[in-house]
């Protein structure tokens, strides 16, 4: 089967021309173009607390399976869930129903760990996280939540009490700790890090803001060279000149996250974010009050925005893709390779998804 395109981004490099497919396989690449869109590696997103209308707080497994489903309709293959501050009990109960998800692997996009953002947050920078389930470091929730399921990730302000020990037994089990939804000054924030935090929950967004006599835990991660970012490149969150700033100045760690919440691919109405009622107008979901409630843009839509800024097309989906896997080790996904399986998207010029190819078939899940 031939795909006709402008071209492909393979092994995370721009390749003109169209490209072949046979036995599952990426077979041909570079070949005389016949189109105008692109061919794309699978993306992955490491930030989902719902989509298409299932919010994670909530989902039964068969709701979850939906929500993967419509995700990989979207282009996404592989997929951190997000479950944000809630009951203990709850956020147990959820990571059960993962955990066999991620076993029995339905269709759709695949469950590759559990990123629990909360209950370590500071209630000045809590977003739509709810205040009564807030709670100050306790490496015995983390342990219970470990014994729960799949947990791979979790969000925590390092200027709470204990969070610098909470960190280091967090990392020195394995678990990736992110610093977040944060009032942290630039030292307490490198305490974080040296206590092995090793990414930042979307930069700029849930945190201090950034000034330039007190740059705040956003100043201290741009300067600390080994931690990852996420960021929500959506021009909601972040205004375009904002995330161009973040890329110009450290692209080679950033990763697109979407954040998105349960409105995300289901349009405008009134929904249930993480026990909160949550109202979209013109795709951007809030609280009565006018908190942003995470997102509804897709990640290939952040892509394409990014596109839209002049930035190029292989390394705007290397950050939805390439750069989430790696960070992950989450080998050979996020990747086209010559040889390779045939996951991938099919775009129009505008990076709009016309089709999606998992192994090479159509996705129709």
């Amino acid at each position: 089967m031939r795909i006709s395109a402008r071209g492909a981004v393979v092994a995370g490099a721009w390749v003109k021309g169209d490209v072949e497919v046979d036995g599952g396989r990426l077979v041909r690449t570079g070949l005389p173009s016949t189109g105008t869109g692109y061919v794309l590696p699978g993306l992955v997103d490491l930030q989902v607390n719902g989509y298409g209308g299932v919010d994670f707080n909530a989902a039964t497994a068969e709701e979850f399976e939906r929500a993967f489903a419509a995700l990989t309709r979207d282009g996404v293959f592989h997929v951190q869930p997000t479950v944000i501050t809630d009951s203990e009990e709850n956020v147990v109960r959820q990571l059960g129903v993962l955990d066999k998800l991620q076993t029995s692997s339905p269709p759709g996009a695949k469950v590759v760990g559990v990123h629990a953002e909360g209950p370590f947050l500071s209630p000045h920078h809590r977003g739509v996280h709810r205040p009564e389930y807030l709670r100050d470091p306790d490496i015995g929730i983390v342990r219970r939540f470990l014994d729960a399921g799949p947990l791979r990730t979790i969000t925590v302000a390092p200027e709470l009490p204990g969070a610098p020990e909470l960190i280091a037994w967090a990392a020195g089990r394995g678990v990736i700790v992110q610093a977040g939804h944060s009032g942290a000054d630039a030292a307490t924030a490198y305490a974080g890090f040296d206590a092995g935090a090793r990414a930042v929950t979307h930069l700029f967004n849930g945190m201090i803001a950034f000034s330039h006599r007190a740059p705040g835990i956003a100043g201290a991660t741009l300067n600390r060279e080994e931690v990852a970012i996420q960021l929500i490149a959506d021009d909601i969150h972040l205004a375009r000149e904002t995330s161009l700033f973040a890329l110009k100045a450290a692209e080679h760690r950033i990763m697109l996250v979407t954040d998105a919440a349960s409105p995300a691919g289901a349009g405008d109405g009134v929904f249930t974010v993480g026990g909160f009622t949550v109202e979209v107008t013109d795709g951007v979901p809030r609280l009565p009050d006018g908190t942003l409630a995470g997102s509804t843009v897709t990640l290939l839509q952040q892509v394409r925005k990014l596109v839209e800024h002049d930035w190029p097309v292989d390394r705007a989906v290397n950050l939805a893709s390439r750069a989430p896997a790696r960070f992950y080790g989450l080998t050979g996904a996020g990747e086209l390779t010559l040889g390779g399986p045939a996951d991938l998207i099919v775009t129009d010029e505008n990076v709009a998804v016309e089709r999606v190819l998992v192994a090479g078939e159509e996705f129709a899940a």
